[in-house]
């Protein structure tokens, strides 16, 4: 199928790393929108999803949509299109541990409760899960999407 899909998601969505990375492992041509960032995108997806911003939405060349799909709906509908889907590698499975918000909150809480109670122990996990979090980022916006 020609065309690129377009994927709609938000920074801060846990499942959008996990569609990105299958999407990569598929070899799909994509563009990723962040609709934290872009007004028009934010309004697009609430059109698609009657008047709901959720995300991830995929909107695929010929014009069908998945919203919030489970990544086995989103294996289907890849390979529905011809692509091949390869296996998840262990550096792909922590990459995107990294890339979770998750890690990047519980750093920001340790660090400041760190800080806060002077405790050297919680400060530096919190500094080790930020920066964890910030390459997690960082590989993100690295890839070739």
């Amino acid at each position: 199928m020609v065309g690129k899909i377009v994927l709609y998601g938000s920074d801060f969505c846990p499942m959008v790393p996990p569609v990105r990375n299958l999407l990569d492992r598929a070899q799909a041509d994509y563009d990723y929108i962040s609709i934290s960032r872009n007004r028009p995108a934010r309004e697009r997806v609430m059109e698609i999803n009657d008047g709901n911003a959720s995300v991830p939405t995929l909107v695929f060349p010929d014009s069908s949509t998945l919203t919030e799909p489970t990544l086995a709906e989103l294996t289907s509908k890849l390979e529905a299109m011809g692509h091949a889907v390869q296996r998840e590698t262990f550096g792909q499975a922590v990459l995107l541990t990294f890339q979770s918000p998750r890690v990047l909150n519980f750093g920001a809480i340790f660090l400041a409760l760190g800080v806060t109670f002077e405790t050297p122990s919680l400060t530096f996990a919190g500094s080790v899960l930020l920066a964890t979090a910030v390459l997690g980022r960082l590989a993100l916006l690295r890839r070739r999407r």
